[in-house]
């Protein structure tokens, strides 16, 4: 989630590699067998999959430090982090990313879709549904 390359622009995809190798050779976040999964993107959505909290810090410290460099922004209001898992607790210590704190919640909407905290992974589809009622219902059909 960052600013600095127009969307739909033909670097970004060379950015997003740049991202992801760089966050591959930390050697943290999420992996199954020898596939990296840590990070997650679509267009200008970056999600960060970590099982630590350090990793987690570590990889949004190597998106400050490419950032810096490529001189993009990252919105950190638009930011959030959630914990999945067994070990899922509530009163964890805020992460930084790029000099900014990027607070704990209870869910994240990621592509429409909310990932809520919790023991294991849920997803809810609910406020996306309700906002295509609300629209629906807006719109009014007139017979003449």
């Amino acid at each position: 989630m960052f600013s600095g390359v127009k969307q739909g622009s033909c670097l970004s995809p060379a950015i997003f590699n740049v991202f992801i190798n760089q966050l591959k050779q930390l050697g943290v976040g999420c992996h199954i067998s020898s596939l990296f999964l840590g990070c997650i993107l679509y267009a200008d959505d970056l999600l960060l999959l970590s099982p630590s909290v350090t990793g987690l810090q570590a990889m949004l410290d190597k998106c400050s430090e490419v950032a810096k460099v490529l001189s993009l922004e990252f919105n950190a209001e638009k930011s959030h982090c959630i914990t999945i898992g067994k070990k899922n607790a509530g009163d964890i210590t805020s992460m930084n990313l790029c000099g900014n704190l990027v607070e704990w919640c209870e869910s994240i909407k990621y592509l429409g879709v909310n990932i809520q905290r919790g023991t294991s992974i849920k997803f809810g589809i609910n406020p996306t549904k309700r906002a295509f009622y609300a629209a629906c219902n807006m719109s009014t059909v007139r017979n003449f």
